[in-house]
């Protein structure tokens, strides 16, 4: 790969890519970016409108919609070579090839990840969830249990204090680490591939180097809680349990019941793990910005646009 395309300024330490504070030292996006996001929203918002009241055909959606958005969308991210040089006269014959439109979506459980996920897919853009393979890699297990679905998932976990809960977390991240292995392989050997990524709240446990290499392929979107969403983040997840990997913040008082600690615990969770999502995103959206109910696919990706425009 020519380092002169790649983006990524490849000596920054790992160390400081994680560390609070420290997003100045974060790589630029390319100026490929707002260009990429408003004409792919223009195509979906366009496709959208033709294909109303349209059953969505899968898990890739419309193979009318990809094809546009394979044609349009330049690289979200730098790493791929195929952006243009700006400002040289020399264009390299790989600037005219298919350009995808690659999203990770990361935050909290119950925050959107999947709801967008869905709603991109359904405008046409491949998308993998990152749940569904860990459940499919856990499948053996899960059964020999009984277990089945994503909640049957966060039952075979357990709480905290069971036993088996630390070599069941210690499985689901290899599990996830293998899983976001998997998918970035194929975005490299495959650099036409559009995908929206729906990732799992525990992403940012994977590892520095599996974490650059998901910056230097896809654009990153948190979706972030503000401190009044997240009680209902709590309740989502006692009333409708996923799998969380708790890594050491469930701490258990005297004559608590589990349900209880993890009532008290959830918000601390989520404060030591937003500064991890901020640090690897590219940008952030406010889980009360895409309450409006209108809100399509086009409109995300028009409010992604923004956001990066606006930090520039």
């Amino acid at each position: 790969m020519d380092s002169d395309l790649i983006g990524v300024t490849l000596k920054m330490s790992v160390k400081n890519f994680l560390e609070t504070g420290l997003r100045k030292n974060l790589p630029e996006l390319p100026n490929t970016t707002g260009l990429a996001l408003r004409e792919a929203a223009k195509v979906i918002s366009n496709v959208t409108l033709a294909r109303k009241g349209c059953k969505p055909s899968g898990r890739t959606g419309s193979r009318l919609a990809l094809f546009f958005l394979r044609t349009v969308a330049s690289y979200l991210l730098p790493g791929c070579g195929y952006q243009a040089i700006v400002g040289s006269s020399h264009m390299t014959a790989e600037t005219n090839k298919e350009k995808p439109l690659r999203l990770a979506l990361i935050g909290m459980s119950g925050a959107g990840k999947t709801f967008w996920t869905k709603k991109l897919a359904e405008s046409g853009v491949p998308a993998i969830s990152c749940d569904d393979c860990i459940e499919q890699k856990l499948a053996p297990g899960l059964a020999a249990g009984g277990y089945t679905g994503i909640n049957g998932v966060a039952a075979w976990m357990g709480w905290p204090d069971s036993p088996s809960y630390a070599q069941r977390e210690s499985d689901y991240l290899t599990e996830e680490i293998h899983t976001l292995d998997e998918v970035l392989t194929e975005l490299e050997k495959h650099r036409e591939k559009s995908l929206v990524l729906d990732t799992t709240g525990s992403v940012i446990y994977a590892g520095n180097n599996l974490l650059m290499r998901l910056r230097r392929q896809m654009t990153i979107v948190y979706l972030a809680a503000t401190t009044q969403e997240q009680q209902l983040l709590i309740e989502r997840y006692l009333n409708d349990p996923k799998p969380v990997l708790w890594r050491g913040a469930f701490q258990a008082k005297p004559r608590e019941s589990p349900r209880e600690t993890a009532a008290r615990c959830y918000p601390a969770l989520i404060a030591a793990r937003r500064q991890s999502y901020e640090a690897l995103a590219h940008c952030t959206l406010q889980v009360a910005s895409l309450r409006d109910g209108s809100l399509d696919a086009a409109a995300f990706l028009g409010m992604i646009h923004s956001k990066i425009e606006a930090a520039r």
